[in-house]
């Protein structure tokens, strides 16, 4: 059965004439009448009688005159959808991030959705390791997060901007230090920071741990907003990424002294998967304006 056939019978149906079909449809009489018997064929009835001036719909045809057209209309629907979808006028678009990629998905995000208002937005913040599970299981497109020391060979990292681990606090608490932050004088800094397994933690616990260096923690949380909210308002400090603070202008970011303070600002995604185009688009949006990071935590 096929959808011109399903036309053809229709269209006849309706107009109970073949030569008025022929003429909407620009189809010869001869082809719609030889597809419409393929089709009576394969259905194994009649569902038209004909004779030399009139045609009508049997018993069989105008019992499957309906459905016949419902197929159509649906089949219509799918390409307006396809065509829809190709054009950014509707779909969904899935993306995960780690807590100091806010200020730039959040720009990106703006930036999409003015161009692609249609397109709905998934937005999930968590952890590298959740954010690499959820992205395995196919349950997001893309995760904005740092390039991990541990590799997967099912996922492909695209490098967006270089940064550093940074000791982050208010200007007056910072006015005294020495840039770039020697790692032992971290030690003399009280401390709000996140819980390990998070990647700015995990890169900084390497850190300390080649330099023999024991921290005045006084604090520790799973939010990077909570940390900053706390660091904005007391003397406490963080060690972060430079990006974390890209757009808190109480706060000052100074790098760490250390090689192994850098970072890879990444996006990820799954190797030899189907990338949809609203993905496509919003990687090329983010590209865009991680260029235009400021110059300061480019570090």
């Amino acid at each position: 059965m096929e959808l011109r056939q399903l036309k053809y019978f229709v269209e006849v149906g309706r107009l109970k004439s073949f030569s008025l079909a022929s003429k909407s449809l620009y189809i010869t009489q001869s082809t719609i009448s030889q597809q419409i018997q393929k089709l009576e064929e394969e259905l194994g009835v009649k569902l038209l009688t004909r004779d030399t001036r009139h045609v009508e719909l049997s018993d069989y045809g105008e019992q499957f005159l309906p459905y016949a057209a419902k197929i159509l209309e649906e089949a219509e629907a799918c390409t307006d959808r396809i065509r829809d979808v190709k054009d950014l006028h509707t779909g969904t678009l899935s993306v995960g991030s780690t807590y100091s990629f806010g200020p730039l998905l959040i720009q990106s995000v703006l930036d999409f959705y003015r161009q692609y208002p249609h397109v709905r937005l998934r937005l999930i913040s968590a952890s590298w390791a959740e954010l690499q599970q959820k992205l395995l299981d196919r349950e997001l497109d893309i995760v904005l997060a740092y390039k991990s020391s541990v590799s997967d060979d099912r996922i492909v990292s695209k490098l967006l901007f270089e940064n550093r681990l940074c000791l982050i606090g208010r200007k007056d608490e910072l006015k005294d230090c020495k840039s770039p932050v020697p790692v032992v004088s971290l030690c003399q800094y009280p401390l709000a920071l996140p819980f390990k397994g998070l990647q700015a933690r995990d890169m900084l616990d390497s850190v300390l741990f080649a330099n023999d260096v024991d921290l005045d923690i006084r604090l520790e949380n799973n939010s990077i907003h909570a940390i900053l909210d706390l660091v904005r308002s007391s003397p406490l400090l963080t060690i972060l990424s430079g990006e974390a603070v890209q757009n808190i202008r109480e706060l000052e970011a100074i790098p760490i002294d250390h090689p192994e303070s850098r970072m890879q600002g990444c996006y990820h995604f799954m190797k030899g998967v189907y990338q949809k185009k609203s993905t496509q688009t919003f990687i090329d949006i983010l590209v865009e304006n991680s260029r235009f990071r400021a110059p300061g935590l480019l570090l």
